[in-house]
This record gives C-alpha cells, sequence and structure tokens, in this order.
C-alpha cells in the first residue's frame, strides 16, 4: 500500500470565502501564502511566495470561515493536487497548486490561540448510544424552530 502526504504551512492572503452546494454541503476556500526564506551569504532572503488555493468540506469547511486574513495556518492535504501555471506582470513564471484539505490548523509559530467552546453537545459522538440521542435531540430542536 502507497501513502502519499502533503502538509505544509503559509499565512491566509484573504479573508476564507464559506458556501453551501445545492445539495447544503459547506465547501470553503483558502488562499495560503507560504513564505520561503533562503539563507544567502549568511543573510536571509525571501522568495517568490509559493500560493496555494485550498478547498475545505463540511463541518471543517464551517470552522476554517472563522479564520482571518493573515492567520497562519498549517494544511494537511489529500492526494487530489493539480498546478496552474501563470506568467507574472514581471515575465516570470509561477503557478497555484490546488488541494483538497484533509486537515487545517491555526498554527501557534508565531502567535497564540484561544480555544474556544463548541456548541454541539458534550455527548461522545463516538459512542453510537449516545450518538443516536443526539441526532435525536438535533432533529427535534429543528422541528421546534
Amino acid at each position: 500500500m502507497s501513502q502519499f502526504t502533503l502538509t505544509f504551512e503559509g499565512n491566509l492572503a484573504a479573508k476564507p470565502e464559506l458556501e453551501y452546494t445545492a445539495t447544503g454541503q459547506a465547501l470553503c476556500r483558502l488562499r495560503v501564502a507560504h513564505n520561503r526564506r533562503r539563507k544567502t551569504e549568511g543573510q536571509w532572503v525571501d522568495t517568490t511566495p509559493m500560493w496555494a488555493q485550498v478547498t475545505v468540506w463540511g463541518e471543517l469547511a464551517e470552522r476554517c470561515a472563522e479564520l482571518g486574513k493573515g492567520d497562519t495556518v498549517t494544511v494537511n492535504a489529500r492526494d487530489d493536487l493539480n498546478v496552474w501555471p501563470f506568467i507574472r506582470q514581471d515575465g516570470t513564471a509561477g503557478g497555484v497548486l490546488e488541494v483538497t484539505a484533509e486537515n487545517v490548523a491555526l498554527s501557534m509559530r508565531f502567535a497564540g490561540a484561544q480555544s474556544v467552546a463548541d456548541d454541539r453537545s458534550s455527548a461522545n459522538t463516538w459512542d453510537p448510544t449516545t450518538a443516536e440521542s443526539t441526532a435525536a435531540e438535533s432533529e427535534r430542536e429543528l422541528q421546534a424552530a
């Protein structure tokens, strides 16, 4: 069995864009810039950033929509990736990496983060008996609204 793993860190270049498909599935698009630094003759030099267009699905997409421009994130990507080439205004070649995220995490390398309480039930969703009762409660809440 073979395994493919792609993990990268970068800064959000824009506010995440959250939308919903016709079937109600959440999807969030993130523009991530990975700034590469290299040491040249004893000095750190910034090179052209690598750009990634990240697509996130489901509940993770809704959580990613709460991120803000400039946040540093770590992305674990699935194996369905594409590269889209382009020519910059100065005539040099570039490319955008397009990936689907398996997971996105807020990096604390340069800044701290604060945990926010989740509004979901404290029931253990991995316990089938609890999950069924939680689903039934959610259904009743929707019908009452």
